[in-house]
């Protein structure tokens, strides 16, 4: 896809992809604590675990 990309494109995503990255992270963080609210003994590395599995999932779905 890059070849398909303009040089400012390029440039562009360079400097969105920390902002790309805290999102993600942040969003990982906020559903990891609702799981925490909602499930009774919940292991956070688990529940950090399922998380990401759904986020790779959804992105995968995305790119479908």
């Amino acid at each position: 896809t890059e070849a398909l990309m303009t040089n400012a494109q390029i440039i562009e995503i360079e400097r969105y992809k920390r902002r790309i990255y805290k999102d993600m992270e942040h969003l990982k963080d906020r559903y990891r604590e609702i799981m925490a609210w909602d499930v009774p003994d919940n292991d956070p590395h688990e529940a950090e675990q399922l998380v990401l599995q759904a986020m790779k999932e959804a992105l995968q779905a995305l790119e479908d």
